[in-house]
């Protein structure tokens, strides 16, 4: 019976090891480009001062 049982393990975790290669390479890491970058701050508040604590 023990044989049956580390048999049933050994499949089991071969299972396991088998979703999880598959879910890695399913996230897309590595395969698609980041984010696009947004304007930054400064671009889109040019109004505001370049110190805003600075004493003047």
């Amino acid at each position: 019976m023990t044989t049956f049982w580390i048999v049933l393990g050994l499949v089991l975790a071969a299972w396991w090891v088998a979703r999880l290669v598959v879910a890695v390479r399913r996230d897309g890491l590595g395969q698609r480009g980041g984010p696009r970058s947004r304007n930054d701050w400064s671009d889109l508040a040019t109004d505001l001062p370049s110190h805003p604590y600075r004493i003047p």
